[in-house]
């Protein structure tokens, strides 16, 4: 719930949680939507390991496809990958929108923010601003930008083991 995302007398359980399935979950729970539009949502995401409260994180995802369902007006790329920081990781929603001028990622966060007037109110700017919360009680950072048609929001979480550099490379910098 809003409340226990916004209660600091919540400590969140922070542990290591497998990126990949989580985010394969919270995708196929939406799967049939993305077949009533005709969307083949895409992942690219190796086998990686974060640190993170897992239910928090799968809550974060949920609300960014949810908030891609509902804005966009195209298929939704989920993509993780290193983030410029050795130990971090960036995972990538993006979607095309109608109408990225109308969008202040600024402000995207705001709980009740909305890109358009002509929106329905209900629940509408409360998905991401929950997010941000989460996203912020595990350490994690939620950024938005448009980039051409697309609406891409970043979520940066900390990588605990990922297979995207060799053994080799690993060992020499042990």
């Amino acid at each position: 719930s809003y409340a226990r995302a916004a209660d600091p007398d919540t400590p969140l359980e922070l542990g290591p949680v497998a990126l990949r399935p989580l985010l394969e979950q919270v995708l196929l729970g939406h799967y049939p939507e993305f077949e009533q539009r005709g969307w083949e949502p895409a992942l690219t995401c190796a086998d990686t390991v974060v640190e993170a409260d897992a239910e928090a994180l799968a809550r974060i995802a949920e609300n960014l496809v949810v908030n891609a369902l509902r804005h966009g007006c195209g298929p939704l790329a989920v993509a993780a990958y290193p983030a410029g920081e050795k130990d971090r990781l960036a995972v990538e929603f993006a979607n095309p929108v109608a109408d990225p001028a109308a969008i202040d990622a600024e402000r995207l966060f705001e709980r009740f923010y909305q890109a358009d007037a002509s929106r329905s109110t209900q629940g509408s700017g409360l998905g991401l601003s929950v997010a941000a919360e989460l996203a912020a009680a595990q350490g994690m950072a939620l950024a938005a930008r448009v980039e051409g048609s697309s609406l891409v929001i970043t979520l940066t979480v900390k990588r605990l083991t990922c297979d995207y550099s060799s053994p080799e490379s690993e060992a020499l910098s042990a």
